[in-house]
């Protein structure tokens, strides 16, 4: 009996002494380290990297950091993945990769009060660039702000954004990002448009049969409709504007990795021969609405 109770003491000692296993998030982005369940916390950031100004997002999950930067001259995100370094509360290493998964350096900094302290070091380099980032409310995209006016040549509608999202124009496509990094880190988490003579170039699953438009992939009409929405018709400003964002919306991270299904909004404008598409997932999904009751044909 005796040996029996020494038995169990030990077996509920060893029980006790060995730690529970490790809890992970799932469902963000970028996937450059692995987020434990907690302590979480998320910051962002402003302040100038070498000559540029930069915004920073950091979201820390345990000993795990993801997060992306950007330099508000090219809006080209950069991800970044590491871990807060044991027994110094408050740094943080980090590696920097671009969206190919290409590492181009390193960042190391101190998280005090109100900023993060530090520096940007090129790989291949010795020397790194300092920095001092002040800390910042997450930016916002819901269209609260003052809105400014698009006016191009090239293409045949005017429309209004938020002033502070940055726009990319070429002749056949339109990107509206909204200034929060965090969103970066999801493809398409932003505002796209983009033309075409023919609904094959700009909406290729959008069919008009007689009196309704259908839309899905390989519709025809008279032949495979049934698994075919129909798109809702409505007229503005001497366009046709259908609402066809029935659809699985699937949310990847832009380095990589599908993540779940999100939501999203997509609009489609016809007039003539002109056809515009105006589409996006996530937050900025919010804003196709009120964006689209702007637009006007530019005559």
């Amino acid at each position: 009996m005796r040996l029996a109770l020494v038995v169990l003491f030990v077996m509920a000692t060893a029980s006790a002494q060995t730690p529970p296993p490790k809890q992970y998030q799932t469902g963000f982005c970028p996937k450059t380290a692995e987020l434990e369940a907690g302590p979480r916390a998320e910051y962002w950031f402003e302040g100038v990297l070498g000559k540029k100004h930069v915004r920073m997002y950091l979201n820390r999950g345990g000993a795990g950091v993801v997060g992306v930067f950007y330099e508000t001259e090219s809006w080209v995100p950069v991800f970044l993945g590491g871990k807060w370094i044991a027994g110094q509360p408050g740094a943080v290493e980090l590696t920097a990769r671009t969206q190919r998964d290409f590492e181009i350096g390193e960042v190391k900094g101190q998280l005090n009060e109100g900023e993060l302290v530090g520096a940007w070091t090129p790989k291949g380099e010795e020397t790194g660039i300092s920095f001092r980032f002040k800390a910042v409310p997450q930016p916002k995209c819901d269209g609260t702000e003052p809105w400014k006016s698009f006016h191009d040549s090239h293409w045949p509608i005017t429309f209004s954004y938020p002033a502070s999202w940055h726009v990319s124009a070429t002749q056949d496509s339109i990107t509206l990002t909204c200034p929060d990094a965090s969103l970066m880190a999801y493809d398409e988490h932003e505002i796209r448009i983009w033309q075409g003579p023919e609904a094959n170039n700009a909406a290729s699953d959008v069919v008009q049969c007689g009196d309704k438009w259908i839309y899905g992939y390989g519709c025809k009409c008279g032949r495979n409709i049934d698994g075919c929405k129909e798109a809702v018709a409505a007229e503005q400003e001497g366009m046709t504007v259908l609402t066809a964002d029935d659809r699985a919306w699937r949310v990847y991270c832009r380095d990589g990795g599908y993540v779940g299904l999100g939501k999203g909004s997509r609009r489609i404008l016809t007039f003539g021969d002109a056809w515009v598409v105006i589409e996006a997932q996530g937050a900025p999904a919010e804003l196709v609405v009120r964006m689209l009751a702007t637009a006007k044909r530019r005559h």
